[in-house]
């Protein structure tokens, strides 16, 4: 999938709306800082999300990122909260978008090293930043 193939963001966003089990989502209008942005916040700590955002040019997804803040100090929810949820959105989602790699996905969620991958249709980026009590985990999905 060329970046002219990038899918519509308000189609893509309703149709993952529809399968992602969110606490909550919410979609802003363009800002100085962005496009419009469709987000999923999910879990009790609500540490697990999906955002979407808009390319404005072309009205197609500029990128999906699944990111979890991953508290490993307690800080009321206890050390690692909502990993199922961050967990179930990278499986959701790789299968929809990525399937041959979910597997590897998974695994480098599990670690800490920077991992890419590609498909037809999407590049994906894994990174893992270390903070003082919350390590952050994200993945992001660019059309190609």
């Amino acid at each position: 999938m060329a970046l002219a193939d990038a899918p519509q963001f308000q189609m893509f966003a309703s149709d993952l709306n529809n399968v992602l089990s969110c606490k909550y989502t919410k979609t802003t209008p363009p800002d100085e800082l962005g496009g419009t942005l469709y987000m999923c916040i999910a879990g009790k700590a609500e540490t697990a999300k999906v955002f979407i955002n808009k390319d404005e040019k072309t009205g197609k997804v500029e990128n999906l990122k699944i990111m979890w803040n991953d508290w490993f100090k307690e800080a009321g929810y206890g050390v690692h909260p909502d990993k199922k949820e961050a967990t179930g959105f990278i499986n959701l989602l790789s299968k929809r978008l990525t399937p041959a790699l979910t597997a590897p996905m998974l695994k480098a969620f599990e670690g800490k090293a920077t991992a890419t991958f590609s498909s037809d249709a999407w590049d994906v980026k894994y990174t893992y930043n270390r903070g003082p009590a919350i390590d952050e985990r994200l993945f992001v999905f660019t059309p190609r």
